[in-house]
């Protein structure tokens, strides 16, 4: 009896603590998450705004869609649960959700430092957030589900802006490569940016043509038929996708090397625009049934036994190790830190005006609304635009300055835009320190030429300029585009002497601005 009075009035003492912990205790518990999820967001600033102002610049169905599948996808992923995913406030150190966000973290910061491209940067903070969920919530769920994050990896930072950022390397690269192809088949062709220009034609390598949509859509089925038949996350499984990755960019450089040949090699356009979709189609299809064979080789996921997400599976590091969880919150808020400096900029771009000699009569003129909107959406850009008489010469000449090479577009695109045919280009030494592409315009009665320009370098290849971000951040470049208005020959003697001057003006003018720093 006294047992009994004595058990029940244990129960009642170690209820009373229970109910009164102490505050600081209670506070940590949901107070380390808080910063730890605080100095993640803050280590991704630029990636939340930019995620949120793409949004806004997006038709409405774009929306609803994107809107409608994250739904689907979490109701999917809930329902096909044993249970409901359980969540604590306590988080538990497990390797791989850490190493996720960790790693696109310092991967993030990396690429920001060397070349930004926002999709990209975008895409790691959505699959580094997933990383920082697996902290909270049980294991399997996580392990089970990480596909659907890569899918609203994918899915949410490519909307109309993607081409301006990673379809721009990527037609420049399609361009060189098939222009290599063409090579090898005797085929004398020049590519520039993503224009590819044969003997007897011009073919544009358009935004299509990019293969970026070819390899969205392939990484998409992947990933979904990775989730829906339950495959695992492996090393096999990363050897199927690089396959798959490799498979579609073939795809896309075989068609457009068909497409070339077929419109310009055998001049049959029109069959050459009946077959540019079902190419794509089918190249698709075939590289996508090839990857969902190898995938069959994948083992399935076999879900752990744990109890909850309070259990102690093997996968959890730093067990008991009382500076653990603070020593994450410390490494995390570091990237954040480093993350704010690598946006702090150096300078802006700025070149002192363009003071050409003064033989050369010139006059300002405004651009049109197509380059007004183009320019408009880099603030770090300078563009100035004239009209001259140099001698015998007359013509127009743009100058766009600017630090990113995502400002930069193949001159001949406006040329073609406008309704001016591109007939030839070459690459010619204009002087001896400027060597440029020149362009025969319609039908060879007018000339043009252009070239990219820094302080110590000068080049024809969009893809160098590109290239030069990786050595040289915040790297000051101008393109050069002249347009005549007549016919000439780049050997013209008045022609050096204009290009020549010109390209003094503009090194003295980036000169001045880094005497200026």
């Amino acid at each position: 009896m006294s047992s009994g009075i004595m058990q029940r009035t244990n129960i009642t003492d170690s209820a009373i603590p229970d109910s009164v912990t102490p505050h600081p205790a209670v506070n940590w518990v949901w107070l380390a998450p808080f910063l730890l999820a605080l100095a993640w967001f803050w280590a991704n600033i630029s990636a939340v705004k930019w995620l949120l102002s793409s949004f806004v610049e997006i038709p409405t169905l774009y929306k609803i869609v994107i809107g409608f599948l994250i739904v689907a996808l979490v109701v999917r992923s809930i329902g096909n649960s044993d249970r409901p995913p359980g969540f604590s406030p306590n988080f538990v150190l497990r390797r791989y959700p850490l190493l996720l966000m960790l790693g696109a973290g310092i991967c993030s910061i990396a690429l920001q430092y060397i070349i930004d491209i926002k999709q990209v940067t975008v895409l790691l903070f959505i699959l580094g957030t997933y990383g920082l969920c697996g902290l909270f919530v049980e294991q399997n769920f996580w392990q089970k589900n990480l596909p659907v994050a890569g899918l609203l990896a994918c899915i949410l930072p490519f909307n109309s802006q993607f081409n301006s950022g990673l379809g721009l390397p990527a037609r420049v690269l399609t361009a060189q490569v098939v222009e290599q192809l063409l090579s090898m088949l005797h085929v004398g062709a020049i590519s520039s940016y993503d224009i590819i220009l044969l003997e007897n034609g011009i073919a544009h390598v358009d935004v299509p043509c990019s293969g970026i949509k070819t390899l969205l859509v392939g990484t998409l089925f992947l990933l979904a038929a990775t989730w829906l038949e339950g495959r695992k996350l492996s090393l096999r499984w990363l050897a199927v996708g690089a396959a798959n990755l490799l498979m579609l960019v073939s795809a896309n450089v075989a068609r457009v090397a068909v497409l070339v040949l077929v419109s310009e090699v055998f001049n049959q356009p029109n069959i050459a625009e009946i077959i540019h979709v079902p190419l794509g189609i089918v190249g698709l299809v075939c590289a996508s049934f090839v990857t969902w064979l190898m995938l069959q080789r994948v083992p399935k996921f076999q879900p752990e036994k744990t109890s909850g997400i309070s259990a102690k599976p093997n996968s959890e590091i730093l067990e008991n190790h009382p500076l653990a969880k603070p020593g994450i919150i410390a490494a995390v808020t570091v990237l954040a830190v480093m993350a704010q400096l690598s946006h702090v900029e150096t300078s802006k771009m700025a070149i002192v005006p363009l003071r050409l000699p003064e033989y050369i009569k010139s006059e300002s003129i405004p651009l049109n609304a197509s380059e007004q909107k183009f320019f408009g959406n880099y603030l770090d850009t300078q563009t100035q635009k004239i009209r001259f008489v140099a001698g015998n010469l007359r013509g127009s000449m743009l100058t766009v300055a600017s630090t990113s090479w995502q400002t930069y577009h193949a001159p001949e695109l406006c040329f073609v835009a406008s309704g001016i045919p591109v007939n030839r280009i070459e690459k010619k030494q204009l002087t001896p320190a400027v060597t440029g592409r020149w362009l025969s315009l319609q039908d060879n009665q007018l000339s043009a030429t252009y070239w990219l320009q820094s302080a110590q370098q000068t080049t024809d290849n969009f893809l160098s300029r590109i290239g030069s971000d990786l050595t040289h951040k915040n790297h000051n470049w101008v393109l050069v585009s002249i347009l005549f208005d007549s016919s000439l020959q780049a050997e013209n003697h008045e022609v050096k002497e204009f290009a020549g001057n010109v390209y003094d003006t503009v090194k003295k003018s980036l000169q001045g601005e880094m005497n200026e720093n």
